[in-house]
């Protein structure tokens, strides 16, 4: 008897455990009442149950707190699946809040591909472990507009690109996004570091604000591109606009130095339709890359342009100088004139960029902690200096 009442209990144990893995958030998930995220087992709910969901009601959500998510990282029933999704509008406020130690268990991102509206997100990864990317992909069209908004992703990844695979659609919007990773490309032979592939497809899209700034480890014969390996504007469909301005790439790339690869500062190849009205816009961008002599080619902005007989326009864009990395779409310049503000022409340093003169490049407003962060590491520094 005592045995089976053993077993009864361990069983009830095992129960609650599996319970406590999914845990519903607060809220009714709609606009004025979202989901309020605060534990790691809201996220392992809402994969358990949102293609449950009507796809014809967005689901909101809001983060109220960090959330420490280093149970990933010790598997079993906290093993981490990317949370996929149907057609569903579904919107995600991090209000600035971190996501700490999420590791996935394969190449996973925190979300699917979809029609997303995340903002205000921040992912952190545990020293010396893989972490997430922002999402699988973002689709977007009239009725259901997908964006990245102030997302930050910071950490080590694996096969993955920082911010999204697969970027498509109309009118997609892209700003205010931040990539500080180390990032291991494995097997792949082509690789976009924010992104793999951006297609416009109708209306005015727009990438803005972003950046991407690590180290990239590759195999032989590796393509890496900062931004991304394709860019397609129209694909069948008139009038469309992607316009890329104020984003920079600053990255290393670490091989053999015996191995051959090959690097485009931001775009590897940029596809323009031969329908009416296609442009694509490249406005106050710079790119900086180290690589080894063995480079099959290089480019900073962009290396291969089609069906230039559509409109690409280019302003006011910059490269730094390195042994084999050139590009006739930008501007060249030594590592000294890259550190001066007077070098970038027409760029807005008091509300956009800004710039350690003299000691580094020019960095985004966007990458400035939030002012509570500041002022907590001004009141540390101040009580420090209190106690000399």
């Amino acid at each position: 008897m005592k045995k089976i009442l053993l077993l009864f209990s361990l069983l009830i144990s095992f129960s609650l455990c599996a319970e406590n893995v999914s845990v519903k958030p607060a809220g009714e998930g709609t606009a004025e009442s979202p989901y309020l995220f605060d534990r790691l087992e809201n996220f392992f709910w809402l994969r358990d149950n949102i293609l449950d969901m009507d796809p014809n009601v967005p689901v909101c959500c809001k983060q109220t707190k960090d959330i420490d998510a280093s149970a990933t990282q010790e598997g079993g029933d906290y093993t981490w699946q990317t949370i996929k999704f149907n057609s569903h509008i579904f919107a995600y406020d991090g209000q600035c809040y971190t996501i700490y130690g999420l590791e996935p268990e394969d190449k996973g991102a925190l979300f699917g591909a979809g029609y997303l509206q995340l903002k205000n997100i921040r992912i952190q990864g545990a020293e010396g472990k893989k972490t997430c990317t922002l999402a699988k992909g973002l689709d977007s069209e009239p009725n259901k507009k997908g964006y990245f908004e102030n997302c930050h992703v910071k950490g080590f990844l694996v096969e993955m690109p920082a911010l999204a695979d697969i970027v498509r659609g109309r009118d997609i919007r892209i700003e205010n996004c931040v990539a500080e990773a180390d990032i291991d490309e494995g097997e792949l032979k082509t690789s976009g570091v924010l992104m793999s592939h951006v297609i416009a497809r109708g209306g005015k899209n727009i990438i803005k604000n972003t950046c991407f700034k690590g180290k990239i480890k590759t195999k032989p014969l590796t393509q890496v591109s900062g931004l991304a390996v394709t860019v397609s504007v129209g694909t069948v469909f008139n009038n469309t606009e992607l316009t890329i301005e104020d984003c920079y790439t600053d990255f290393a790339v670490e091989c053999d130095p015996d191995d051959r690869h090959s690097v485009a500062g931001l775009i590897r190849t940029a596809f323009i339709d031969m329908h009416t009205n296609e442009v694509l816009n490249i406005e106050r961008c710079y790119t900086a890359c180290e690589t080894s002599e063995k480079i099959d080619y290089s480019s900073a902005l962009i290396y291969q342009l089609t069906n230039t007989v559509n409109t690409i326009n280019i302003k006011d864009c910059y490269y730094r100088e390195a042994p084999n990395f050139t590009d006739d779409l930008a501007i060249a310049k030594t590592d000294n004139e890259m550190k001066q503000r007077a070098t970038f022409e027409n760029w807005d340093f008091e509300n956009v960029w800004d710039i350690d003169e003299g000691e580094g490049m020019p960095f985004l407003r966007c990458e400035i902690p939030e002012p509570y962060v500041l002022f907590i590491v001004l009141l540390f520094a101040l009580l420090k200096r209190l106690e000399r």
